[in-house]
């Protein structure tokens, strides 16, 4: 593909971009950039900062902004001369940052409902250099009594108030979404007074998101709904309440300084079809039928991140707290790499995904002495191969040469896959996959595929059933080809018509996913030309965040597969794959 040829200079998820920004307008150390003629590339080094609260992620300084300028600003928008605000939760002082910045405000009430994570945020120079020293503003009172006694003393009435809520996994956490816990903050708003309230995901739990927008409902406030994108949470929902009819004007925007919003926000205010059907199932949360919990639970790919965040180089900036409220700090490096302004990898969960990648298909295989890969070109993928003894020759190819340059001369890339591009065993071919397989006559026993997602009609043509037709010709009679497929919850059309045209050229198919911090939900699919057998498959060489049974890889929620009888074969006689993927993201 020449540079020509490039149709638009970025072809990824808009949050990418987004997420890039905020990478930009922080600390950070730019190792290398750098132009091909196929593609910009940028690679950073960051200081990524999370917290886990019961060992589950609150948040991390990547895009803690997106989140907190979200929660914040479109309440402020609404009202009209905020003066008095009080903050329920936010312990890190984020919210509180975004407050700050309107000169309006004469006052801020902070409740805090974890003190251990309060505690934690005080005593961290790397929280206060990010909230801003928010707390030691002399408009801010912490206050020091929990929520319920506050309520029942306050006599101060708030022009806006922010409630950044736990979820509700516990009997003890769902009263704070109450109907009479709402009725209890709607009694200190002002009569044009705003309240916003951190809700359950909308695309991903429905159900709880109207039921707490129609309790809202139940207390006699009116509501505005609306949700954002983050892109290491996914969407976050959020309800805006007050005692007058709020309606949203896109001609008013937040008049401060920030770093994540779009121009207009009016698009936050839409949702999907698919979301808005179960808006009649939603109930009414009161004391008496605390059943919030019941939807919600702890997160255990959170586990699994902190576990393999412990196992890598990082720094514990605080660690303390009692049961029920123990908090961590941790600080790690985060490399990350950008091809045309869309994420390629982060240092932090590339590992998840290349053992997903490799490990399923060659725990598989009954032999794996010759094996190809198609991209990969960072090394990631050879790195997995290689600990594989019985392996005796890799063929590695990718089209772009400055790809190659960084994975095998870069010191930081070459650290981070192993200098896998210098093992005696690998051969490395900057050309065209489509080229390079014209060239073979001697079969693989793993065919791994790691090209780029099908953005463009060029990068299309490279999932068509003709062109996987021609790989599976290089593969051995017991073989295995794998291909990474996209997201099957974010782009279910584009996952499933790649294991469509995967079938579509005679071979079996088998199909699985992953969670991948950076990126979501992630899916691959197996291909042979004999069937396979995914019982007491385990991987027998070191790695660190693969389950011990592989098939539970292989197990999907139902909603993932409710689109796949509508997918369709991508051949290049019906070259769609690019403009559905379009259509995905847009989506």
């Amino acid at each position: 593909m020449s540079a020509s040829d490039k149709q638009d200079s970025f072809r990824g998820d808009v949050y990418d971009l987004i997420e890039l920004e905020q990478l930009l307008k922080g600390p950070h150390q730019v190792l290398f950039e750098g132009k091909s003629p196929y593609q910009d590339v940028l690679l950073l080094e960051t200081k990524n900062i999370r917290l886990y609260h019961n060992d589950q992620l609150v948040w991390n300084s990547l895009d803690e902004r997106i989140y907190h300028e979200a929660l914040v600003h479109p309440a402020f928008v609404l009202s009209d001369r905020p003066e008095h605000v009080l903050i329920i939760g936010d312990e890190c002082g984020f919210a509180l940052r975004e407050v700050l910045k309107y000169s309006t405000v004469c006052h801020v009430s902070q409740v805090s409902l974890s003190p251990a994570t309060l505690v934690a945020a005080q005593k961290t120079p790397e929280i206060l250099e990010m909230n801003e020293r928010s707390f030691y503003d002399h408009r801010v009172q912490i206050i020091q009594s929990n929520i319920y006694e506050f309520l029942l003393t306050e006599q101060q009435r708030f022009d806006i108030i922010i409630a950044n809520l736990p979820d509700p996994e516990t009997n003890q956490l769902s009263k704070l979404y109450s109907k009479e816990f709402f009725k209890k903050l709607s009694n200190l708003l002002t009569h044009c007074g705003i309240m916003v309230i951190q809700s359950a995901s909308p695309e991903d739990t429905p159900l709880v998101f109207w039921s707490i927008d129609k309790t809202l409902q139940s207390a006699s406030l009116h509501t505005l709904n609306y949700h954002v994108n983050s892109p290491w949470f996914g969407d976050c929902g959020f309800h805006l309440a007050g005692k007058k009819v709020l309606k949203w004007n896109d001609e008013k925007n937040p008049c401060v300084e920030n770093r994540s919003l779009p121009k207009s926000l009016k698009k936050w205010f839409t949702f999907s079809q698919r979301v808005r059907s179960v808006q009649k199932q939603a109930v009414v949360l009161s004391i008496r039928s605390l059943n919030l919990n019941s939807y919600s639970e702890q997160d255990p790919e959170d586990t699994k991140e902190l576990r393999h965040l412990l196992s890598n180089p990082h720094r514990v900036l605080y660690e303390g707290g009692t049961k029920g409220d123990s908090v961590k700090i941790l600080e790690t490096n985060d490399v990350r790499l950008y091809l045309d302004k869309q994420l390629q990898f982060s240092s932090l969960d590339e590992q998840i995904y290349h053992e997903a990648l490799v490990h399923p298909a060659l725990s598989m295989v009954r032999k794996r002495e010759r094996i190809l890969i198609a991209g990969g070109g960072d090394g990631f993928a050879i790195r997995e191969v290689l600990k594989y003894r019985d392996v005796q020759h890799i063929d590695l190819v990718d089209l772009d040469p400055l790809m190659i340059h960084l994975a095998g001369d870069l010191p930081t890339v070459a650290s981070l896959n192993q200098r896998a591009l210098h093992d005696k065993r690998v051969s490395v071919h900057q050309k065209d996959i489509q080229v390079f397989q014209k060239e073979q006559s001697v079969p693989y026993d793993v065919i791994i595929v790691d090209l780029p997602d099908p953005g463009d009609e060029i990068l299309s043509r490279l999932y068509t059933v003709e062109f996987f037709c021609k790989l599976s010709n290089l593969l051995t009679e017991d073989g295995i080809l794998v291909c990474q497929s996209h997201s099957p919850e974010y782009a279910p059309f584009v996952y499933w018509s790649i294991g469509l045209s995967l079938k579509g050229t005679g071979m079996q198919v088998k199909s699985y996913h992953t969670e991948v911090p950076s990126f979501g939900d992630w899916g691959f699919h197996l291909a042979s030309k004999k069937p396979m057998h995914l019982t007491n498959r385990k991987v027998v060489v070191p790695h660190q965040t693969l389950p011990e049974d592989l098939s539970t890889l292989f197990v999907f929620p139902s909603h993932f597969r409710s689109v796949q009888e509508n997918t369709r074969m991508n051949t290049l006689s019906n070259l769609t794959l690019h403009e559905i993927y379009k259509q995905e993201l847009r989506r």
